[in-house]
C-alpha cells in the first residue's frame, strides 16, 4: 500500500521534472510520453486500488515517509494517510487529469509552450495528490500552497496576453486572502494539541471543547475558531461568497486548464479538507451553519449571474461554483458523504462540458461569444451529442449521474427539515436547466453564423473526441454504478463521521437506487427541472427576442447580475483604486520624505556638507596643523588632569 501510494503522489512530479530536462524544442512525442505516462500509471494504481476499497471500504493506514523535525514531543513529518476517501480521490483526480492532459495533446500541438504547459500541468496533478494523502496539516499546507502556485502559472501560461495576467494576479491576491485563515487556523491546531498530525488532532478534541480564547474581553470557544478559520481558506480555494470572483477570471487559460482547475483539482481541495476534517466540524454546530448557508448564497446567485453571461467558458465557470455550492451546502448539513459524491459525479461532467466548449472553441475559429454561433449540430455531431450528455447530468435529469448526486442533497434537507435551504437549491435546479440549455440551444441548433467552416471536413482529431466520449460515458452512468457501493453502503464509513446520518437517511427515505429515481418523477426537483427545460425552449429557441424585452424591463437587475452583484465592479475598480492611492501616499509620505529624505539622502547630504566645512582646516600649512595639534593637547590634558 506505501508503494501503491508512494507511486500515485509522486510519479506526477517526477514527469513534471522529466520535461524540464527534455526541454522545449524536443519532438512532441517524448513530452507526450513522459506527461501522459505520469499520470496514466498513477490512475491504473488508483482505479485498482478503489476497486479493493468497493469490496472493503474499512482499512485505513498512515505512513510516515520523511521527518523533518524530531524534538522533544514534536514531530513534522511528510506522510500518506490511505483510506476510503483518499482512495476516492485519487481516482477522481488521476481519472479527470489523464483524460484532459491526452485531450490537451490535439488542442494544445500548435502552441509555442507545449512542453511548459505539461510541466505545470503534472505538478499541478502532484500538488492535488499531495493533499489528498496527506497525513497532516503541515503536508496538506504544503500542498495547498503548491496547488495555488500551480494554478498562478496556468492561469497565466499565455504570458503575452495581459487579461491573463491579471487573471492570475487576481487568483494569486484571493487565495493568499484565503490563506491567512488557513495559517491562523493551522498554528491553533499546533499551539492547542502540540501536533500537526490528523490522528492527533482529533483525539484532542473532546479535551479541546471547552477552550476558549479571550479577545478584546470576549470568550472565543477555539474548536469553532479553528473550523471557521480553515473554512476561510477552503472558500477562497473552492470560490465561495464572497471570495469566488477570482474564478471567473480563470478562463483566460487554455481551456484544459478551466477543465483541470474547475472539475479535478483547485475548487475542489476546500471541499475535501473540511470533509476530511469532518469530526472537527461535527464539533463546530455554528460555523456548518454558516457553510449552509454560505452554499445556498453561492449556489443561487452564481447561478443567477450564469444566465446573463455570453462567453462559453464563463457561463460553464459560473455553473461550477453554483455547484460548488451545493457541495458546500451538504457539508453545511454535515452529509459530508454527499458532498464527496457529487463532487465526484461533478468532476467528470464539468470536465465534459469544458471540453466540448473547447471542441467548440476551436471550431469556431476562437470565438467563444456564443452570439456569434449557431448551427453546429450538424457541423460537430460528437460535440453536439456529448455536450448534450454532460448538460443532462449537470441538470440532474434522473439516470443521469448529476442526478444522483444533486437530488440526493436536494432531499436531505427536506429530510433534515431545513426548508429555506431546499427551496432554494429547487429554484437552483431551475436556473442551472436555463443557462445550460442556453448554450444547448443558441450553440447548437438555430442558424449558422459561424463563416469559413469546412463542413466536410473532420468535427476534430480522435486525441480530442476521445476524452470526450470516455467523459460522456462517466457522466452518463457512474453516478448510477457507484450509488448502493458508495452512498448507501456507507463507502466512506472509515473516513467520515456521517454514518449513522447516512444510514437513518436511507432507512427512512432511501431504499435503493431504482426506487430513488422512481420517487424522483413526483419531486419538487424534477417539476423545477421540466419547468426549466420548457422555459428555456422558450426564450433561446422557440422566441428568443422574449429575452431583450425581460433585459429592458427588468434592467437594473440584469446589470446588477452582469456585474456579479458589485463583485466585478470591487476587484477590478474600486480596490485597485484604494490601494494605489494607499500606495501613492506610502510611496510619497514614507519612501520618499523619510526613507529617501532623511535616511538614504539626507545622511548622505549631511556627510556632504559635513565635509564641505571640515576640509577647511585642511589649510596645507605646517604651522596650522602645529597650532591644532598643541590647542588639541591642552584640551586633552585640562579634560583628563586631576586637579
Amino acid at each position: 500500500m506505501f508503494l501503491s501510494s508512494f507511486l500515485i503522489v509522486f510519479l506526477p512530479l517526477i514527469g513534471s521534472i522529466l520535461l524540464l530536462f527534455v526541454g522545449s524544442n524536443n519532438k512532441k512525442l517524448f513530452t507526450n510520453l513522459i506527461a501522459i505516462t505520469a499520470i496514466g500509471i498513477p490512475l491504473v494504481i488508483s482505479s485498482f486500488l478503489f476497486i479493493n476499497y468497493l469490496f472493503d471500504s474499512t482499512a485505513v493506514t498512515s505512513y510516515i515517509l520523511y521527518t523533518w523535525l524530531h524534538s522533544n514531543k514534536l514531530i513534522f513529518s511528510l506522510g500518506f494517510l490511505v483510506d476510503s476517501l483518499s482512495i476516492f480521490m485519487a481516482f477522481i483526480v488521476t481519472s479527470v487529469s489523464f483524460l484532459i492532459h491526452v485531450y490537451s495533446i490535439g488542442y494544445m500541438k500548435e502552441d509555442d509552450g507545449y512542453n511548459r504547459f505539461f510541466i505545470y500541468t503534472n505538478f499541478f496533478t502532484f500538488s492535488m495528490l499531495l493533499i489528498v494523502f496527506a497525513n497532516n496539516f503541515l503536508q496538506l499546507f504544503i500542498g495547498w500552497e503548491l496547488v495555488g502556485l500551480s494554478s498562478y502559472l496556468l492561469i497565466g501560461f499565455w504570458v503575452q496576453k495581459e487579461s491573463a495576467i491579471l487573471a492570475n494576479l487576481k487568483a494569486f491576491i484571493v487565495n493568499r486572502i484565503g490563506d491567512v485563515g488557513l495559517i491562523l487556523g493551522v498554528c491553533l491546531v499546533f499551539v492547542y494539541c502540540n501536533s500537526l498530525d490528523y490522528f492527533t488532532f482529533f483525539e484532542s478534541l473532546d479535551s479541546l471543547n471547552n477552550k476558549s480564547i479571550s479577545f478584546l474581553g470576549y470568550d472565543i470557544l477555539v474548536l469553532p475558531l479553528i473550523a471557521l478559520l480553515l473554512f476561510i481558506g477552503a472558500a477562497a480555494k473552492s470560490a465561495q461568497i464572497p471570495l469566488q470572483f477570482w474564478l471567473p477570471d480563470s478562463m483566460e487559460g487554455p481551456t484544459p486548464i478551466s477543465a483541470l482547475i474547475h472539475a479535478a483539482t483547485m475548487v475542489t481541495a476546500g471541499i475535501f479538507m473540511i470533509a476530511r476534517l469532518s469530526p472537527l466540524y461535527d464539533q463546530s454546530i455554528y460555523v456548518s451553519d454558516i457553510i449552509l448557508v454560505i452554499g445556498c448564497i453561492t449556489a443561487l446567485s452564481m447561478g443567477l449571474v450564469a444566465l446573463t453571461q455570453n462567453d462559453i467558458k464563463r457561463i460553464i465557470a459560473y455553473s461550477t461554483i453554483s455547484q460548488l455550492g451545493y457541495m458546500a451546502v451538504a457539508l453545511g448539513a454535515t452529509y459530508y458523504s454527499l458532498a464527496i459524491f457529487h463532487l465526484m459525479t461533478h468532476a467528470f461532467f464539468k470536465a465534459l462540458l469544458f471540453l466540448c466548449a473547447g471542441s467548440i472553441i476551436l471550431k469556431c475559429h476562437h470565438e467563444q461569444d456564443i452570439r456569434k454561433m449557431g448551427g453546429l449540430k450538424k457541423t460537430m455531431p460528437i460535440t453536439y451529442m456529448t455536450f448534450l450528455l454532460g448538460a443532462l447530468s449537470l441538470i440532474g435529469l434522473p439516470i443521469f449521474s448529476g442526478f444522483f448526486s444533486k437530488d440526493l442533497i436536494v432531499d436531505v434537507l427536506m429530510f433534515e427539515e431545513l426548508p429555506i435551504a431546499y427551496y432554494t437549491l429547487v429554484l437552483g435546479i431551475f436556473i442551472t436547466t436555463l443557462y445550460i440549455s442556453k448554450i444547448f440551444f443558441i450553440v447548437f441548433n438555430g442558424e449558422d453564423k459561424i463563416q469559413n467552416i469546412n463542413k466536410n471536413e473532420a468535427e476534430h482529431s480522435k486525441v480530442i473526441l476521445a476524452p470526450m466520449g470516455i467523459l460522456a460515458v462517466f457522466s452518463t452512468i457512474i453516478g448510477l454504478v457507484l450509488f448502493e457501493p458508495v452512498i448507501k453502503e456507507n463507502f466512506f464509513s472509515t473516513s467520515l463521521t456521517d454514518t449513522n446520518r447516512m444510514t437513518n437517511f436511507f432507512k427512512s427515505y432511501v431504499l435503493s437506487s431504482h426506487e430513488f429515481i422512481i420517487h424522483s418523477f413526483t419531486s419538487l426537483n424534477f417539476f423545477s427541472l421540466i419547468s426549466g427545460l420548457v422555459f428555456s425552449y422558450l426564450f433561446f429557441s422557440k422566441y428568443p427576442k422574449l429575452i431583450d424585452k425581460f433585459k429592458n424591463k427588468f434592467n437594473k437587475l440584469y446589470m446588477i447580475l452582469v456585474g456579479e452583484y458589485g463583485f466585478t465592479y470591487l476587484s477590478n475598480t474600486y480596490f485597485p483604486k484604494k490601494i494605489r492611492r494607499i500606495s501613492e501616499v506610502l510611496w510619497k509620505s514614507s519612501d520618499e520624505k523619510i526613507i529617501d529624505g532623511y535616511f538614504v539622502n539626507g545622511l548622505a547630504n549631511f556627510i556632504n556638507n559635513f565635509s564641505l566645512k571640515i576640509r577647511n582646516i585642511q589649510s596645507g600649512y605646517l604651522y596650522h596643523y602645529a597650532f591644532t595639534m598643541i590647542i588639541s593637547l591642552v584640551l586633552f590634558l585640562l579634560f583628563f588632569y586631576d586637579f
